[in-house]
């Protein structure tokens, strides 16, 4: 039985995501938590490419209607991905992170939730440190200056504004620490995600269907509780924006934890301050998830090595001392365009890894 797991945990360490082998193999016990090994089977000649049922019957040696029906129990599960082609449904393997972990909120449990912290600290922190990062920090919208170009992907409303339909779940990466006993006290239910199509989560049982507005009303709240939003690292076909706090987000525990400046993509901006109007107060300080900031000689000063650009000092200087400048632009560095174009990025830095 184990050795479907160890086929399926190689079959996803090939993706650009990674999912690194560890000594203890705690990384096959996941799976054997989340896939019976029938289902570890289907997923092995699955990809990232999707497939229509057809195809992956062929692959498994089994009758369509067969595979049909455990690819549909499997998307239920949260395990892979399925979407309508021109010729019918299509099926898709889905990476570790950013990926069928995520859609585990129903299903996480004590057991889960340990077992993930176990592979977190063995190796999974080590896929934070290659580039492109798997996520990238988005600036709270009213902290970006005004009258300079801003490219689309750094305003959030650009893609809530854009969307039809807009739904919140809970945040997997403090479920799982509430429920080793290390939470935090910020809110549990507000990763946001959205899409083109009218009335896309009514159905869904682990998302809680928004409106536009209360989805805007969820950025605003993640501001004032001082978490940081962050998306998948690409331009197009964002459909997710998460509130992450570094005390329990598996990304920003890669910059705390381990010191890995690359667990999570910049912003274009980078924080600075006004000496003049400056109080030392240290509320920044306290705000600031990166620990970018330090108050020296009674006066604020930035890391610019570990500042973000996430804009979360700014909205709580008392003094309004604090502001975001756009980088130089040899400084800037875009997201891949795409999903595509990603991969081939991640892919080939890892051949260096």
């Amino acid at each position: 039985m184990n050795q479907i797991y160890k086929q399926l945990a190689q079959c996803l360490d090939k993706i650009p995501n990674g999912f690194p082998e560890t000594r203890s193999g705690v990384e096959l016990k996941i799976l054997a938590k989340l896939f019976t090994p029938e289902e570890a089977e289907v997923a092995y000649v699955m990809s990232l490419d999707p497939l229509s049922a057809k195809s992956i019957a062929n692959r498994l040696g089994k009758h369509e209607r067969e595979a049909f029906s455990m690819l549909k129990t499997m998307v239920k599960k949260g395990l892979i991905e399925i979407e309508r082609g021109r010729d019918g449904l299509l099926f898709k393997l889905m990476p570790f992170i950013v990926g069928f972990y995520e859609r585990q909120n129903a299903r996480i449990d004590a057991e889960f939730a340990e077992l993930f912290e176990k592979y977190y600290r063995e190796a999974l922190y080590k896929m934070m440190t290659i580039k492109p990062s798997v996520h990238r920090v988005i600036p709270v919208e009213k902290t970006i200056p005004i009258n300079i170009e801003v490219m689309p992907y750094e305003r959030a409303s650009t893609y809530i504004e854009s969307a039809k339909s807009w739904g919140v779940l809970k945040c997997i990466c403090r479920v799982q620490k509430n429920l080793i006993g290390q939470g935090c006290h910020h809110t549990v239910e507000n990763c946001l995600v959205f899409s083109e199509k009218p009335k896309a989560f009514i159905r869904i049982d682990a998302i809680r269907n928004l409106s536009k507005k209360e989805a805007l009303n969820i950025l605003s709240q993640a501001n004032e509780e001082g978490l940081i939003h962050s998306t998948n690292n690409v331009q197009d076909g964002i459909t997710y924006i998460c509130n992450c706090c570094s005390c329990c987000c598996g990304l920003l525990r890669g910059i705390i934890e381990y010191g890995s400046l690359n667990s999570v993509g910049r912003s274009d901006f980078y924080a600075e301050v006004n000496k003049t109007l400056c109080t030392g107060c240290s509320t920044c300080v306290d705000r600031c998830q990166f620990k970018a900031l330090d108050i020296r000689e009674e006066i604020c000063q930035v890391d610019r090595n570990l500042c973000f650009g996430c804009g979360l000092c700014v909205t709580t200087c008392p003094a309004d001392a604090l502001y975001l400048i756009k980088k130089p632009a040899p400084e800037i560095e875009p997201p891949p365009k795409s999903e595509f174009e990603w991969r081939e990025k991640r892919a080939k830095a890892r051949e260096y890894f």
